[in-house]
């Protein structure tokens, strides 16, 4: 919870105290040493293999089947995970152990893997159908140290497409957090160009773009509320969790809608042979999962839900604030799997989330979110597969003050539906990727009510906006030649803005204002306003030995939809804004270009890569501006261009008794307002830095694999201090102290130091599948700066400076989990 300390200013130029710099620097270097102990790993071998189809017409794509067997019994292995060509694309062994794989004809590296067992590597001439039989063997978890890999070790070098991130659970496990969950957030804010605000806010800043400029979805499904707990914790729940991608480069064209990323989660789909789960305890949140067969070898589903009861943990705060708070929260997520053929399968797929927050009687947030999807899969010939999907979303939220003297309530949110269809041809040398999506939004009216019945607030009600999102794509993979591939795509955006709307007139000659409303025109229905773009995506890989590999990117993207807040970083109560008359649409032009090389037979990985980014339209806010409640939010907001550039480096070892990875990022985010009228520009028009803007990051996580399922991780975090605006001066007239603020962003909050620590092992009974784990978040207690505040000191009238520390001390974590079924 939050805690505030008396705080002296400083700007960026200040000096920096030696000996904090020698403990970060010396807690990096023994723990970079210990990273950098060599160990012998075998040498990964690939066993050869051809399929060739003679007296018949040659084609461009080919059947692989086979199954999946274990050794030592002879019995079927499910759920066994399949890569291909270094990509893990959902290919897994059905529950009798049984696969399909439609690949190009050509060369292909298919890996087999699963947690607990030696993967099998084949290297494939593929030029007619074959049968594959896979018998797997347990690791000798006594005798041999071993890593389960996302995807395979040179992807990096051979992938096509620059700044993308994919990582399974099993890799998110191994990074400590907070509360001891699984957390897909807290691993990308371990990797390279991936930031936040800080401790309490959620959302992501990804190289330099603002939160609301990230797509993110499950499943392909738009999800507009992904935290809990403020920013702490995500949405979705581990335990159901397949994998994530996240395109910080060049994004696909079959990805749209926002300006810097896309981020992609899988869930899993229910085991289609057998009943089993899990559940665990712990001392800030408890959970259960089941999946299992409905009819079976058909219909399969899985259930995973999360509650927390961390308020137990408050009361043991010496602070009494912190006593009297309360932070609730749950998620439920429900897959359901049919499989009408082996060609056709139908997926079912609905996540909700509810939180409550109340910071003892001063103010409290509570926000809930609904997403559900129905997505048909169907191949329709050996060359055309075709996706169709749509999906509902729901995004509710509301912001309470209990305590004052007329106690309130404000709410808002939004409904939405989506749709989408995409088609992949394949052909020899070229797969095509073609489609449509579609997006309805509807923004629900923003309430102010009144808590109680003796409150003095009158209820108001303010009308918001509806708008239609929608763009035909299509985007080619070339590969020429095995070193060299080319991806290229375009994405053709539309927007409409929908009434009913009032458009307010503005006097001309001056800035707009409230003050400055000269008439208002009411749009019953059709359309307001409409907008829409190119946006041309390409992307290259240069591949000129095994190891070394060369990749950039280039993308256009446009986003109508975004968010407009009154705090420092991205909270709850954010109202989405959808584009209007007065409010036009960002456009980003991305580049990016990268180095990518391996060592020790892809043992390491490594990769430097830049990037350069620019925006159009960026929002940002005119001083002292009123947001809520405001039917001419325009006269609060000033457009502008964002401009972003870095560069990101990460060393990773990927096997061994000791595995992680170091990033570091240099990066930039600035801002400036673009306005014929000097008044209302923001420090003179010149550019400033964002509220999120951290030139340097640094991360170290490192994985002790012990044996027998034990492994001792760490997370070491440090990042630049974030900007604030900061009082430059005190002076007195007529005996009264008059602060004096300087240019906004022009000074800077401590910088950011963490932590973090996890010890994963088996259980307390033999008998049972049972795991234990054990997590410190900020192990050394670090009261990492948030924000600052001001006010005025003691009697006086002099304003001084505060800083406050969301969590000021360690938070351990404890959770028991107990397995059931097979």
């Amino acid at each position: 919870m939050s805690s505030k300390d008396q705080y002296i200013f400083s700007n960026p130029t200040a000096g920096k105290s030696k000996l904090k710099r020698g403990i970060y620097f010396g807690l990096t270097v023994l723990i970079w040493l210990a990273l950098s102990i060599p160990h012998l790993l075998a040498q990964t071998e690939f066993t050869e293999i051809r399929f060739d189809q003679k007296n018949a017409e040659k084609r461009a794509k080919y059947f692989v089947t086979g199954k999946v067997t274990q050794l030592e019994t002879g019995e079927p292995i499910s759920g066994v995970s399949i890569h291909i060509d270094g990509f893990f694309a959902g290919n897994n062994t059905d529950n009798i152990g049984q696969y399909v794989l439609s690949l190009d004809s050509g060369r292909h590296r298919i890996v087999f893997r699963q947690f607990g067992k030696r993967p099998v590597h084949y290297l494939i001439q593929l030029f007619g159908d074959g049968q594959l039989d896979i018998e797997l063997v347990n690791l000798d978890f006594e005798l041999e140290a071993f890593t389960v890999e996302a995807e395979e070790r040179d992807r990096n070098i051979r992938s096509p497409i620059t700044g993308v991130t994919k990582m399974n659970i099993n890799d998110i496990k191994l990074v400590p957090a907070f509360m001891g969950e699984p957390d897909v957030f807290n691993v990308l804010q371990s990797m390279p160009g991936v930031t936040s605000v800080g401790e309490g806010s959620a959302g992501m800043n990804i190289r330099g773009g603002q939160a609301d400029q990230n797509l993110i979805m499950m499943n392909e499904t738009i999800v507009l509320s992904n935290s809990h707990a403020l920013g702490f914790l995500s949405s979705f729940n581990g335990d159901a969790l397949q994998n994530f991608t996240l395109y910080k480069g060049a994004v696909p064209s079959y990805f749209g809608g926002r300006s810097s990323s896309a981020l992609n989660i899988e869930m899993r789909k229910g085991n289609k042979e057998n009943w089993k789960g899990s559940a665990s305890l712990g001392t800030a949140l408890s959970k259960i999962m089941v999946e299992g067969p409905i009819v079976p070898e058909k219909t399969s589903m899985i259930f995973a839900s999360r509650l927390s009861n961390a308020n137990w943990l408050l009361d043991k705060a010496k602070e009494v604030d912190v006593q009297n708070s309360k932070i609730n929260f749950h998620d439920i997520y429900l897959g359901v799997n049919h499989q009408f053929s082996p060609k056709n399968s139908l997926d079912f797929n609905l996540l909700n989330t509810g939180d409550y927050f109340r910071f003892s009687d001063q103010f409290g947030f509570e926000w809930d979110n609904l997403v559900g999807s129905l997505t048909s899969r169907n191949l329709l010939t050996d060359d055309l597969s075709l996706v169709g999907m749509v999906a509902y979303g729901s995004f509710n939220n509301g912001f309470f003050e209990p305590s004052t003297i007329d106690p309130s309530k404000i709410e808002n949110g939004l409904y939405y539906f989506q749709g989408k269809i995409t088609g992949l041809l394949t052909l020899e040398k070229v797969d095509i990727n073609f489609g449509a999506e579609g997006i309805q939004y509807h923004m629900r009216p923003e309430f102010l009510r009144p808590l109680t019945s003796e409150s003095g607030i009158e209820a108001e009600t303010v009308q918001k906006e509806r708008g239609m999102e929608y763009a035909p794509f299509i985007s080619a993979d070339w590969n020429p030649t095995e070193n060299l591939s080319f991806s290229g795509g375009i994405r053709y955006s539309n927007y409409v803005q929908q009434g009913p709307d009032s458009i307010f007139r503005y006097e001309e000659g001056v800035p707009i204002s409230r003050l400055t409303i000269t008439g208002v025109d009411f749009i019953e229905s059709g359309k307001v306003v409409k907008y829409n773009g190119f946006e041309p995506r390409f992307s290259f890989r240069w591949t000129f030995d095994k190891v070394n590999s060369i990749k950039g990117g280039y993308s256009v993207m446009n986003q109508y939809l975004q968010t407009i807040s009154n705090a420092t970083g991205p909270t709850p109560i954010d109202l989405w804004q959808l584009s209007t008359t007065y409010i036009k649409p960002q456009r980003s032009h991305n580049a990016s270009l990268g180095f990518f090389r391996n060592f020790k037979e892809d043992e390491w990985s490594t990769s430097l890569e830049g990037f350069y980014r620019t925006t159009a339209n960026q929002l940002e806010y005119r001083d002292f501006a009123d947001l809520f409640l405001n039917p001419h939010i325009e006269t609060e907001l000033i457009q502008g261009e964002g401009l972003a550039y870095g560069a990101e480096l990460l060393i990773q070892k990927n096997s061994g008794g000791i595995t992680g990875w170091l990033a570091y990022t240099f990066s930039r985010s600035l801002i400036r307002t673009i306005s014929e009228f000097p008044e209302i520009q923001v420090n003179q028009g010149n550019w400033f830095a964002t509220n999120f803007d951290k030139p340097h990051n640094i991360s170290l996580v490192t994985n002790f694999h012990i044996g027998r399922g034990r492994t001792f991780n760490t997370n070491i975090n440090f990042s630049s201090g974030r900007p604030v605006t900061g009082l430059s001066s005190n002076y007195v007239i007529g005996g009264i102290f008059v602060p004096n603020f300087g240019n906004r962003n022009e000074f800077r909050i401590p910088n950011y130091f963490r932590i973090d620590f996890s010890y994963l092992t088996n259980g307390f009974v033999r008998t049972w599948d049972d795991k234990i784990n054990f997590s410190v978040y900020n192990l050394t207690g670090r009261r990492n700066a948030y924000s600052v505040f001001f006010q005025r000191e003691g009697r006086g009238q002099r304003l001084v400076p505060y800083q406050i520390s969301i969590l000021g001390s360690a938070f351990p974590s404890f959770t028991y989990t107990v397995s059931f079924g097979k």
